[in-house]
């Protein structure tokens, strides 16, 4: 059991950062009905979620509850973008920029550290990367 409560607090935490969201922006969102320290504890595994907070929080992030029983690596919207390409070139709206920047300091360093840490999660478990690292930085043959 222990191992769904872990799988399911890594799809609440995916879920919930795909869609930029802080504990605290999630806990309005469900109109308190946990706080964000609990939902730290859902994340983290360390504490089962109810149905009745599932399915609360499936409805805050626009989903149905059985989707946050998938897999850690469960589809969000922010998991396609991790196989394009970045494209630099093209600014955000300012209307987006300006939004963030609105944001206390501490919110954007958190936001941005936590987009840090998944990219951080995201190269380590990913054998193709890791395999590219190994190898050497360019591939070409001597004649």
């Amino acid at each position: 059991m222990k191992g769904i409560v872990i799988m399911v607090g890594e799809c609440l935490r995916r879920f919930r950062l795909a869609r930029g969201m802080s504990l605290e922006d999630l806990e309005t969102a469900i109109d308190g009905l946990v706080s964000s320290q609990t939902l730290s504890k859902y994340e983290r595994g360390e504490l089962q979620p109810t149905a009745r907070d599932l399915n609360r929080i499936a409805s805050a992030f626009g989903i149905k509850s059985v989707q946050l029983w998938g897999e850690p690596t469960c589809d969000t919207e922010a998991e396609p973008l991790l196989n394009q390409t970045m494209d630099l070139s093209t600014d955000k709206p300012l209307s987006e920029r300006r939004r963030f920047l609105q944001l206390p300091k501490e919110k954007r360093d958190r936001i941005l550290s936590e987009q840090a840490e998944e990219m951080a999660d995201f190269y380590e478990n990913d054998t193709e990367w890791q395999e590219w690292l190994a190898g050497p930085i360019l591939d070409y043959d001597i004649p």
